[in-house]
């Protein structure tokens, strides 16, 4: 170790040395296109063309020249940096206080999603987890940065529920005893073809205790057809040796009875960009349909993935006739629910790299759901009684109420109080003389001796009549604990000046 400080330190004095030199006749050859002077450090120090000559003489040593983008580790194998997630940081560290709150919003937001497809008429909503490549092959990572046992991405899947997210980090540990071949790039943050096969075989497995009628690729069909040379991947790019060094391509091929010869559609304007064979799909930025008329099953699938559905993508060509894909880094919930409700798939997957399952977006919960008329195996746990009004009048003999100022709104008190976590229903019904356009009203919750809050709320709009609200997806209604009062405020009193609300009831 001494040594290579050592050596690091002399080529870094020796660079300091020559490069302004170097830079000043390139000065002179080329003037700079930003109209800076040969004295300014960005000129003088500029060591853009020396950054491959670097590499190569630091990377025998296993020193990175663009430590936070690419780690150096065993046996030619490179990893990637912080940059990205805070990789190494996340890898080395237990996992932390935060890292347990956001897994708890995201099992939230993920069972919220889960619900609000299936509302929608979707069969199976699943999240399928890509192993970052060094849980995968640890022992070419830098012991320096070797993974804790209590990491960020087991507490998360300790949080999230186990019949909507796969992990399919052991079926790619135990198939990489039984290949020769490496089932990840050595020079690349990506798995391979023979990975992403692993790594989907698994989640078919998964899918297929739940959809029994589906047909799936076998074993069988799928075989190495070679292992070729390819150059360096976006690691090696990193350190600006993807021409020096050099990695394997394990080709796969699908052994079908009809050869998959695919379309690819731009979705919004149905425009065809592409046609024929099966190749991979890189990580598209607008919805993409790939269409296979001659896949296995005639299903539609929303897929929402990252990078590492890219090798995925030939298998989902090969076992569903459309996939519309995304990344989904490109949506947000707004664009993800839409596309579920004009698409209408059959099944929504998401495909996400481990290091990025913890992000933001994972946390976002979806549209409120809500109905006309009380659900049909409705279990009432509270009734409640009016408690109180406010900017509102009751017409007298009538249950019926004039609104007379800014801030009209009813409180209910309940019965009983109810525990959030098994209360998901909110039905009452309003009514509005002959109106029947929608009402844009505010409902509010709060537990004992704690005062009404906006977060502890949610705005909607109701057709008069019966509605029926699922609260479940919203985080603050499941973390409020026990609930003890309920307000209904109306934010567009013109809408509805006389109105009668009645029957509200909290169940499941």
């Amino acid at each position: 170790m001494k040594k290579q400080v050592l050596v690091f330190v002399c080529v870094a004095l020796l660079a300091l040395s020559v490069v302004p030199v170097i830079n000043l006749v390139k000065f002179r050859v080329v003037p700079n296109k930003d109209g800076n002077k040969w004295w300014y450090k960005s000129v003088l120090y500029n060591i853009d063309f020396a950054l491959p000559l670097t590499s190569f003489l630091f990377y025998p040593l296993g020193i990175s020249t663009n430590p936070n983008q690419v780690i150096i580790g065993k046996e030619e194998w490179l990893y990637l940096g912080d940059d990205y997630q805070k990789t190494i940081t996340v890898t080395r560290r237990k996992a932390t206080v935060e890292d347990t709150e956001n897994a708890e919003k995201i099992g939230v937001a993920t069972k919220a999603w889960d619900k609000w497809v299936k509302h929608r008429g979707v069969s199976l909503y699943r999240v399928m987890l890509g192993p970052n490549k060094n849980t995968i092959y640890p022992e070419y990572f830098p012991r320096w940065a070797q993974t804790a046992n209590d990491s960020a991405t087991n507490t998360l899947l300790v949080h999230v529920d186990e019949s909507i997210y796969f992990d399919t980090r052991s079926a790619l540990l135990r198939a990489k005893s039984q290949f020769t071949e490496p089932l990840y790039y050595k020079t690349d943050t990506h798995w391979n073809s023979l990975g992403a096969w692993v790594a989907f075989r698994a989640f078919t497995k998964e899918v297929a205790l739940t959809e029994e009628n589906l047909q799936w690729l076998s074993e069988r069909q799928i075989s190495v057809l070679k292992v070729s040379e390819r150059g360096g991947g976006d690691l090696s790019n990193f350190l600006r040796m993807n021409k020096t060094l050099q990695d394997s391509e394990v080709v796969i091929t699908i052994n079908s009875e009809r050869p998959i010869e695919t379309e690819q559609y731009d979705f919004e304007t149905g425009r065809l960009t592409a046609s024929g064979g099966n190749p991979m799909v890189g990580s598209p930025q607008h919805p993409l349909l790939i269409k296979s008329k001659h896949a296995l099953n005639q299903k539609r699938v929303l897929w929402l993935r990252d990078s590492f559905g890219a090798a995925i993508s030939p298998f989902m060509a090969a076992t569903f006739t459309e996939t519309l894909q995304l990344h989904y880094g490109a949506t947000d919930s707004a664009l993800f629910a839409r596309l579920v409700d004009t698409y209408k798939p059959d099944y929504v997957f998401i495909t996400v790299v481990e290091r990025a399952a913890r992000g933001a977006w994972f946390t976002n919960l979806p549209p409120m759901v809500f109905a006309s008329g009380k659900p049909k195996n409705f279990i009432s746990l509270s009734h409640t009684y009016q408690s109180g009004i406010n900017d509102m009048s009751k017409v007298e003999g009538k249950e019926i109420y004039q609104i007379s100022g800014k801030d009209p709104f009813v409180t209910f008190a309940l019965q009983n109080p109810v525990k959030t976590l098994d209360t998901s229903k909110l039905v009452f019904e309003l009514n509005c003389a002959e109106n029947i356009t929608p009402v844009q009203v505010q409902v509010f919750w709060k537990i004992a001796n704690v005062a009404f809050s906006q977060n502890n709320s949610v705005h909607l709009a109701v057709i008069p009549g019966i509605t029926s609200i699922d609260l479940s997806p919203i985080s603050s209604w499941t973390q409020a604990g026990e609930v003890t009062d309920v307000r209904i405020d109306f934010d567009s009193p013109n809408t509805c000046p006389a109105l009668k609300i009645n029957s509200v009831e909290l169940g499941k």
